[in-house]
């Protein structure tokens, strides 16, 4: 008896055996300790909360209390099978379940109110030398262009090897310039903050995109 609360749920994604593009992949432990505790408190309540519970259908293989499988009655006669069909529906597939389980009352998911809520487009004006820089580092970037084919027959033979420097080139170039256009904008946020705060609001500032990940590898 009693109530089973599994915080960060998602974190139990892995609780099936998984064939991947890498290959197989085996189920894990964390995965398996979460089945386990469900079927040896069958009569305890479960309560699974997640921020991504819908996201992969694999995440939810460990969600054997939603009632989506293990029964004649219920929609899906097995575990495999449900995730088998949602793998085949995709994303919408998993929208309908998700759908029909709040009719249920078994699943809810709840979001801030945007009431009064107003939204005002921030355009900055791009300064000459802002131009000019940009121009710059355009340049630089076809100088580098122009020249990558020759380097890279000098430097390798192998045709993947040229494939994945090429790859590698247009990546950076990419990000690159995502981040240069992203300064270039900031000293219109910077006055818009100021003036925010000035007026006795709160400046909240969402980054996208920052790079973490490419810093961690």
């Amino acid at each position: 008896s009693g109530v089973v609360v599994f915080d960060e749920a998602h974190a139990m994604g892995n609780s099936t055996s998984q064939r991947t593009t890498f290959g197989f992949k085996s189920a894990s432990k964390q995965g398996l300790a979460g089945l386990e505790l469900q079927r040896k408190l069958p009569q305890a309540r479960v309560l699974y909360v997640s921020a991504t519970g819908a996201t992969v259908v694999d995440n939810l293989a460990y969600a054997e209390r939603l009632g989506l499988w293990l029964g004649e009655q219920l929609p899906f006669l097995s575990r495999s099978e449900f995730l088998n069909q949602m793998h085949q529906g995709g994303i919408a597939a998993l929208e309908v379940v998700c759908r029909d389980l709040k009719a249920l009352g078994v699943y809810c998911s709840r979001s801030l109110s945007y009431q009064g809520v107003q939204y005002n487009i921030l355009e900055h004006e791009v300064t000459p030398e802002q131009v000019e820089i940009y121009d710059t580092y355009a340049e630089a970037f076809r100088i580098i262009f122009n020249n990558l084919e020759r380097a890279l027959t000098v430097a390798s033979a192998n045709a993947k090897s040229r494939s994945a420097a090429r790859s590698l080139f247009w990546n950076n170039n990419q990000r690159f310039f995502n981040h240069l256009i992203t300064a270039i904008k900031v000293p219109s946020l910077i006055q818009a903050i100021e003036a925010d705060l000035e007026a006795g609001h709160c400046a909240v500032v969402q980054l996208v995109s920052t790079g973490e990940a490419l810093l961690n590898r």
